[in-house]
């Protein structure tokens, strides 16, 4: 069956030091063909980028899933550096202005727990990027921040997190690992509460079909309805994965053109989040679904993906979608370990990537690759920002080169 775009509305959706890296980062990333850097200007996003989109003519969306090969083609797009030296960027939200709001899971540092927040930046130059002077306004501060290394093994920064628009609010989320989660509220500068609920709600969208929000929630494998100022309801649980690992539903995409919701599931360890040594997770065993409301039905749309995170809708109806890394490795059993020299983490660093699922071709390509360790996306006025640099800042990280460098998170676009 072929759907047209369920609804004109459907595509809703959308206090820290700042180290000043820019140049060095910028001349690294362009050495291994990394990013183009450029000075074209931040341009303001309508008043609802998403819903501003033209829908594709077609799509099928309860085909086959779309199996992601062991070698897809490759067509890099050009990435421009826009911000560095943000302590765990999550999800983006630009404005009509140009400015670009950003959730900041923080630090994770036990001797300052309260290192994440919202932060407004703003392109006040021209120059193409938030990296000078007074181009960043903190909406949130003193956030809890979490380094979930003692449980998981890995560099891991729980906060602050996802990031959407719909119904004509912006909210955003702060993930407590465990829970309780609390969902903000953003208008203007302001930045007020607007729910409290059970479980950590790592990402967020509207889903406007049933003009409701909902969110994922990591530990329990769910997803969730979120109802303004109350609990989460549960929509779907999802089962544990072929070898027995939890599913990890980490990050969610409300997709117009079937009134579904698009789940990317994370794949957990078969030996539990807090067994074996950190670095168990399988390759090609993640997947985005399609989960169903009402039926509660669940539907593989995108099989053998490797830790998938964050993921956006083309106006074609194509899925970009970030993979975290493509292998585990060098996992943490200590602070002190973390910080003795260059280390992967529990992840291998740089060896991220984002593919393009085409649905009406059913072809999958690699649009950008030597990413670190990406986490969200965001879709604007023609440009995919990608937030990178999972971990604790500062610390010693291997490099492509052979060399190491600061962990340092930072955002890059990608024009389409």
């Amino acid at each position: 069956m072929q759907l047209q775009q369920v609804s004109s509305a459907a595509a809703d959706g959308c206090g820290f030091s700042v180290w000043r890296t820019a140049p060095a980062l910028s001349v690294w990333l362009c050495a291994f063909g990394l990013v183009v850097s450029c000075s074209s200007t931040i341009q303001p996003a309508p008043a609802d980028a998403r819903s501003a989109q033209t829908p594709a003519p077609t799509v099928v969306t309860n085909a086959s899933p779309i199996e992601v090969p062991l070698a897809p083609s490759v067509a890099l797009l050009p990435r421009q550096l826009v911000a560095t030296g943000l302590a765990n960027p999550r999800g983006m939200y630009l404005q009509s202005d140009g400015s670009l709001l950003v959730a900041v899971a923080g630090t994770g540092d036990p001797k300052d727990p309260l290192t994440g927040g919202i932060l407004r930046l703003h392109d006040a130059n021209g120059d193409g990027d938030f990296d000078d002077p007074d181009e960043r306004k903190a909406l949130l501060d003193r956030q809890p921040s979490r380094n979930l290394f003692d449980l998981v093994r890995r560099d891991e920064v729980f906060g602050m997190s996802g990031m959407a628009f719909g119904g004509g609010e912006l909210l955003v989320s702060l993930a407590n690992f465990g829970g309780p989660s609390k969902l903000f509220s953003i208008s203007g500068d302001a930045v007020q509460p607007w729910s409290n609920t059970s479980g950590n709600v790592n990402d967020l969208d509207y889903d406007a079909r049933r003009k409701v929000w909902v969110g994922v929630a990591s530990t329990t494998d769910e997803l969730v309805e979120l109802p303004p100022g109350g609990r989460a309801q549960r929509i779907a649980k999802f089962p544990p994965l072929q070898s027995g690992q939890d599913a990890v539903p980490a990050y969610l995409h409300y997709d117009p053109y079937s009134g579904d919701v698009l789940v990317t599931l994370f794949s957990g360890s078969p030996e539990g989040e807090e067994g074996g040594k950190g670095v168990e997770l399988i390759a090609r065993a993640a997947s985005i679904v399609s989960v169903h409301a009402e039926t509660r039905s669940v539907t593989p749309a995108v099989v053998a993906l490797t830790v998938p995170t964050d993921l956006e809708l083309d106006p074609q109806g194509a899925i970009y979608v970030l993979e975290f890394c493509d292998a585990f490795i060098e996992p943490i059993t200590s602070r002190e370990q973390m910080q003795a020299g260059p280390l992967h983490g529990g992840f291998k660093r740089f060896s991220g990537r984002l593919l393009r699922v085409d649905r009406i071709n059913r072809t999958v390509s690699v649009v950008a690759q030597g990413l670190d360790a990406p986490t969200n996306l965001t879709l604007a006025n023609g440009y995919l920002y990608i937030a990178q640099g999972m971990g604790t800042p500062g610390r010693l990280i291997p490099r492509p080169d052979g060399t190491s460098a600061p962990l340092t998170g930072f955002i890059e676009r990608i024009k389409l």
